[in-house]
């Protein structure tokens, strides 16, 4: 079971930002459309760069016990994709909040 931990933890950790966003209408529950457009550019720019830093040997994915063992192409796990979408998505969250926020101040 060690082997999804941190396939887990992305996921659970995307489930309190989606549960912050939520309370606070920030992303997806603000605009649906311009969320998702900006999650999907960030996502495919993101995993280009990995991409090109897999071609160049920059990049390796390692082994881990936490990690599934599922790749999407080579030195490019499942996690990767996961983790990029969790990292574009709370960024997103995190700059709505401190919009709406420090706008009042």
């Amino acid at each position: 079971m060690t082997e999804f931990a941190y396939m887990l933890a992305i996921t659970l950790s995307f489930i309190g930002i989606l549960i912050i966003d939520k309370k606070y209408n920030l992303a997806f529950f603000f605009d649906i459309i311009r969320t998702t457009t900006t999650l999907l550019i960030g996502v495919l720019l993101f995993s280009l760069w990995d991409i090109l830093g897999v071609a160049l040997n920059i990049f390796f994915s390692g082994s881990s016990p936490y990690m599934s063992g599922w790749y999407i192409a080579p030195e490019f796990p499942v996690e990767e994709i996961m983790f990029l979408t969790f990292l574009c998505y709370f960024t997103l969250v995190l700059y709505r909040l401190l919009e709406t926020r420090w706008r009042h101040i």
